[in-house]
């Protein structure tokens, strides 16, 4: 199974379960959302419990689809079994795969339990029949209700706003971005930093240095943007333990509170055109003094005088902290790379030695995007270690070569007796 379908299956799942994540639930409640989710997803209540199982033993990692034996066989459906069942669900498109397979079974066209479902759901998506592709959605407006979560990193709401200008190399002009992190209850910005580019994962980078400050959210709600629904930053939203929720499309009310502090940062950008920065790092140094004085600590009017750090501080739910190293786990790239005949790889043009036990074999590579010196070695699903760039001298030293033959101690070829 390619890597990537292994990873977007490995979402699917962890976005599934997430409604049973939230710390804090009681039975009652547990029993409503299984319900909700056994209805809506078309899975058996014994996969749902395998998947959460899986997750606890391994995490996000442990969602991920093991590899079939089978791979190379032949496991399609026949044409005129496929035709009947694409049949049935388009004349109902409530039916479940489950029903329908029931009724290929009482039909006769097939034997009992000689179709998969998740087969004959791989096959009918191909075809077009998928839920989505029969769903009828009726759209209709609906008016925007304010809404507050209790508890401090209950939630989170996040956005980007276009920063000014500074002065480039080449004597032009670079916009800068500023990313937001929100407490929902407390209105505390957990972090905030502009950025030059947009290239890199700079919401990652920021996403990180929020958790590591004042831990862990329970979820965090991000409008459709390209940056916010990219498969790094639900991986490691997954990786955490966090649940990744989007708005509506065009309804920006849904993120008010961050709206509104991105206004209130115009406060702070008509100040600083006075005396324009002409550097990131002014700009950031600069910006950090304003957030901490001008708002986190400044009072605030939806918490009636009381200030976003105060609130936070005296909120008495638990904060959930992660170390710097689960933290760098979470955030890390992933690839899969062939080794050569050498055995070594490359990574964004860059020349990594795995060593001649991979040799003509696949490896996952998990890396800092912002710094791939060193990069680790995955392999079968376990870490093997972690290697740096290669570097090539003036001399090469001896190349241990691996054993192509075995050790004899006699001849085998047959000896006649004398």
């Amino acid at each position: 199974m390619a890597n990537d379908t292994v990873m977007e299956t490995a979402l699917k799942r962890h976005e599934i379960i997430a409604p049973l994540l939230v710390p804090g639930l009681d039975g009652a409640e547990k029993r409503r959302i299984k319900r909700e989710i056994l209805e809506r997803e078309n899975i058996c209540e014994r996969t749902l419990r395998r998947y959460l199982a899986a997750y606890r033993e391994k995490r996000y990692d442990g969602l991920k689809p093991k590899t079939r034996s089978d791979i190379g066989e032949l496991r399609a459906i026949p044409q005129e079994i496929l035709d009947r069942a694409a049949e049935l669900k388009q004349e109902l498109p409530e039916r479940s795969l489950r029903r329908i397979i029931r009724i290929l079974e009482g039909e006769g066209i097939v034997k009992k339990g000689e179709i998969a479902r998740s087969t004959l759901s791989r096959q009918l998506l191909k075809l077009g029949f998928g839920a989505t592709d029969l769903k009828k959605v009726k759209v209709t407006g609906t008016a925007a209700r304010r809404f507050v979560k209790s508890g401090r990193n209950t939630l989170w709401q996040s956005d980007i706003k276009y920063g000014p200008y500074l002065p480039a190399i080449n004597g032009g002009k670079k916009r800068t971005y500023l990313i937001a992190f929100i407490d929902d209850a407390t209105r505390l910005v957990c972090h905030a930093e502009f950025y030059d580019n947009q290239r890199l994962p700079i919401l990652e980078d920021c996403f990180r240095k929020a958790v590591l400050k004042y831990g862990k959210p329970d979820a965090v709600y991000v409008d459709n943007g390209k940056v916010f629904v990219s498969r790094w930053f639900r991986i490691a939203c997954a990786r955490l333990g966090i649940r990744h929720l989007n708005t509506k499309i065009f309804s920006p009310e849904s993120k008010g509170k961050i709206e509104r502090f991105n206004s209130t940062v115009e406060e702070f950008l008509q100040e600083i055109a006075l005396e324009k920065p002409k550097a990131l790092e002014e700009l950031n140094r600069n910006f950090r003094i304003w957030l901490d004085e001008g708002y986190n600590n400044s009072p605030h009017s939806s918490l009636k005088g009381d200030t976003p750090m105060h609130a936070y501080a005296a909120d008495p739910k638990k904060v959930r902290f992660t170390t710097p190293e689960e933290c760098r786990d979470a955030f890390l790239w992933e690839d899969t790379r062939k080794v050569d005949q050498t055995g070594c790889f490359k990574l964004a043009g860059i020349e990594y030695e795995a060593g001649i036990e991979y040799i003509g074999k696949k490896i996952d590579v998990r890396y800092d995007p912002f710094d791939r010196t060193p990069v680790e070695i995955w392999y079968s699903g376990e870490r093997r270690k972690a290697v740096a760039p290669l570097s090539v001298g003036e001399f090469c030293g001896k190349v241990e070569k691996a054993p192509v033959t075995v050790k004899t101690t006699h001849s085998r070829l047959p000896m006649s007796s004398v």
